[in-house]
This record gives C-alpha cells, structure tokens and sequence, in this order.
C-alpha cells in the first residue's frame, strides 16, 4: 500500500457537529453545492430501515468533508473538477479507480505540495503583520508616563496597588483577568465566566508570570506582553500567531499547593492545563 504524505489539503480531522454542517454549508459556492446534492442524490429510494439511514449519514459526512476541503483549497487559489471528484469518489466505492496507486499518491502530493507552500506564504505574511501591530502598540504605550517596561520587553501599568504577598514562580495564584488581543478582540475573561481562575504559575506564559511576580495580593495590573513573552509564533485559533496580548489581571489570593483544595471552587487539573488563553503553549 502506498503512503500518502500529509499537507495541508489534508490536514483536518473526520469529526462533524450540527454547528459546524450548518456553517459549512453557507460557505459552500455553487458548485460545491451541487457536489453534495449528487452525492446525496446516490441514495436509492426512500430511507426506511436503520442499515440505509446509517449509510446515507455516511455518505453525507463523507460528501461534506470532501466539500469543506475543496472549499478550503479554493480559497488557497486550488482548482477543483467537482465531477472528476465524484467519479473518483464512485469508482473508488465499486474498486475500479482508472489510475494506479502509485499515480494516485504522486498527483495528491504534488496537490499538498503546492497548497502547502501557499500556506506557509500566507502564515508568514500573517505573522510579520501581527509583529508589526504588536511593536506598534508597545511603542505607543511605552509613551503612557504609567507604563512602565522590564528588561525582557514586558510592559506594566499599576491600576490598583494591593499590599499583600508577591507570588513566587512555586506558587498557585487565584486571579481574574481580561485577556485581549492589541485589536481589542477579547479571547479570555473570567469576569464573563463569573469564576476566579486558579493556575500553577510554572504553567503559564513567560510575561504573565513575570508579570504576575511584580504584584502583591489585592493588586490589579495591565500587562502588554510581547509574542515572545506569550505564545510566539504559535497559531492557537483565536490567538493569531506573532501577537502581543493584553492581560488586566486582578491577583486576588496566593496560594501554596496545599490550599488549592480549601480555595472556593477550584479549577480541575485538567481545566488549568487547558486553561483558554493562559497556560503556557509547549513549543
């Protein structure tokens, strides 16, 4: 059997919800519509028993996938023959494909190599863009007589200065913060969620933590922290590779290890290594 080298035509993972079908459908262009309906229209008759439900859900997952990424690779510039596709898609149901594996893998690599290089084209023009932005930003803020910035780059402004204990890199924090982006769009916000969050401070970003250790309990800060404090080039969805981000964080309690489990209303372990937007991305 052939391998096939994975790019980015292939990248995404066979997992559908209703949301999702729904979305994907207003994106889809005319052709790619009636790519689905073909498909769909395969089905003999009228659907009765449970075997002929289950396939026609098969077949129907299996035609909005295959649209989702011929979507997707329109919109990378790729050119698609949508009947080509279903008569791949067929002969390969009755295993009577007109070109040899081997001719098979060769196309579908040269497909993701190409995609791929459009792909790297466009996150790298992306990333310089988010880098411009954020040293923007810092210089404008750098300018605020408030601001003040460490040696690493990482920029802070007192809002309200509490006189309890300083946080230690051991330590587990109880805080709230608003998380955002230097457009503003907010990616976290525990004051939304109306619960404190508790997190290990070995588990969070760089600037955060340096941030977070300027700080007495009863303390609220604004923190700018630089990509290379945060998540650096790491594209994590609604934190765009190469960003500066903005914390407003409220210490609210230290605490050590042992009083995690006495604190009100902890977060699982699980909950803080996955904490949105704070835990600290594995590189």
């Amino acid at each position: 059997m052939c391998d096939v080298k994975v790019g980015y035509a292939f990248h995404s993972p066979l997992h559908f919800t209703c949301k999702g079908m729904k979305m994907m459908r207003k994106q889809l262009t005319t052709g790619l519509f009636v790519f689905i309906c073909l498909v769909s229209g395969a089905s003999a008759g009228e659907l009765k028993t449970q075997v002929q439900k289950e396939s026609y859900s098969i077949g129907v997952s299996t035609g909005s996938y295959i649209s989702n990424q011929l979507f997707e690779q329109s919109e990378m510039g790729a050119k698609s023959d949508v009947n080509a596709v279903i008569d791949g898609f067929i002969d390969a149901l009755k295993k009577q494909q007109k070109l040899k594996d081997e001719e098979i893998v060769t196309y579908l690599n040269d497909r993701a190599e190409t995609l791929n290089k459009v792909s790297q084209a466009k996150f790298k023009q992306a990333l310089d863009q988010n880098i411009a932005e954020g040293k923007k930003y810092l210089e404008t803020n750098a300018k605020n007589k408030n601001v003040k910035t460490t040696k690493s780059g990482l920029q802070y402004e007192v809002l309200t200065l509490g006189a309890g204990e300083k946080p230690k890199k051991e330590s587990i924090v109880m805080m709230n913060y608003k998380a955002y982006l230097v457009n503003g769009m907010v990616f976290d916000d525990t004051y939304v969620r109306k619960e404190p969050s508790h997190l290990s401070m070995i588990n969070i970003v760089d600037g955060l933590q340096e941030g977070l250790m300027l700080m007495n309990e009863g303390s609220k800060y604004k923190l700018v922290i630089p990509s290379e404090l945060a998540y650096g080039n790491a594209d994590m969805q609604e934190i765009p590779a190469g960003s500066t981000v903005v914390f407003e964080v409220e210490l609210l309690k230290v605490l050590k290890p042992g009083e995690l489990a006495n604190s009100a209303k902890p977060l699982s372990d699980e909950e803080i290594k996955q904490a949105h937007g704070i835990e600290k991305k594995k590189l």
